[in-house]
């Protein structure tokens, strides 16, 4: 990737979290050159852990990665399901656009910290952002295997990704 020309001058945020995916063998160049793919590695190992994850007490896999007590975290889903939101006590630690968001997002969390050297060096910040990009690559809805359908709509003047079951019909990434 090539630095950002920006008056900035410092690399776009974007660009760096790519090339660091890249590095770490989490993502590569598809056969044309032209997108980005998950490594066959990688894809089988956070394959691995979303089914291992499905349908086990999200509380008691929140409270592994978060190193927290799992009697103290509640996960809250909207009665529309429109959103899952966990709390500890009245603290929000985080809001998914669904069940299988959330699923997936532990899962590539735990398998990013396997690939990436220096995971546990970055900021919660840096790995929730690696970690929710991750999304647009899933080819199986985390919750019931079914086929996903990736949109994109232009917002502002940039393409913003939307990836559904088309099954379950849960959002997966907004």
């Amino acid at each position: 990737m090539e630095p950002d020309t920006t008056n900035t001058g410092m690399r776009d945020d974007a660009t760096a979290l790519v090339d660091r995916l890249v590095a770490s063998s989490v993502v590569t160049l598809d056969d044309t050159g032209s997108d980005l793919t998950l490594t066959e590695s990688f894809r089988s190992n956070w394959r691995q852990r979303i089914e291992h994850l499905r349908g086990r007490d999200r509380t008691e896999f929140l409270g592994l990665l978060l190193d927290t007590d799992p009697d103290v975290l509640v996960v809250d889903e909207d009665e529309d399901e429109s959103t899952v939101t966990v709390t500890n006590e009245s603290t929000t630690i985080g809001t998914w656009p669904s069940d299988g968001a959330l699923i997936a997002d532990v899962a590539a969390f735990i398998t990013l910290g396997e690939h990436v050297p220096g995971w546990d060096d970055l900021s919660g910040a840096e790995r929730d952002e690696l970690t929710a990009r991750l999304r647009v690559f899933l080819e199986v809805c985390p919750v019931c295997d079914g086929s996903v359908q990736v949109t994109v709509q232009s917002v502002d003047g940039h393409d913003r990704p939307t990836v559904t079951c088309e099954a379950c019909e849960s959002i997966l990434l907004e």
